[in-house]
């Protein structure tokens, strides 16, 4: 009961717990290995990888604003804003995104990749 009433008065605590149960939840529609076609610039996880593990939570159905993958009108403002922005926003946090999107142990690059592969993924018509 304690523990309701906590999340009930930090909102943001609230927000950060439920997105943790999303990223629990069994992902629909996950991306294979296969439809990775960008070139990997470093030797990290795979860029699917990443992404299924902990991007799929929220960018899969916009959950809390997330720009969906495969939504180019969703990506293009923010893609104006230049990849240096969407890193910083990614590894800081940015609204209802946890910072590194609960990804603690990636790297800047894999961040990146994580990022270009989501854009990829959302071409314009």
């Amino acid at each position: 009961m304690f523990f309701i009433r906590l999340l009930r008065s930090y909102r943001p605590l609230a927000l950060s717990f439920g997105v943790c149960l999303l990223a629990l939840l069994p992902a629909h529609g996950q991306a294979s290995e296969e439809t990775n076609t960008t070139a990997q610039p470093y030797s990290g996880r795979p860029v699917t990888q990443i992404y299924n593990t902990y991007c799929i939570a929220c960018h899969v159905n916009g959950v809390a604003g997330a720009p969906r993958i495969g939504h180019a009108e969703e990506w293009q403002p923010r893609i104006e804003k230049g990849i240096d922005t969407l890193l910083k926003n990614a590894t800081n946090g940015f609204k209802a995104m946890p910072p590194k999107g609960l990804c603690f142990d990636c790297s800047e690059d894999e961040l990146r990749g994580a990022i270009q592969y989501m854009i990829d993924n959302s071409p314009s018509n």
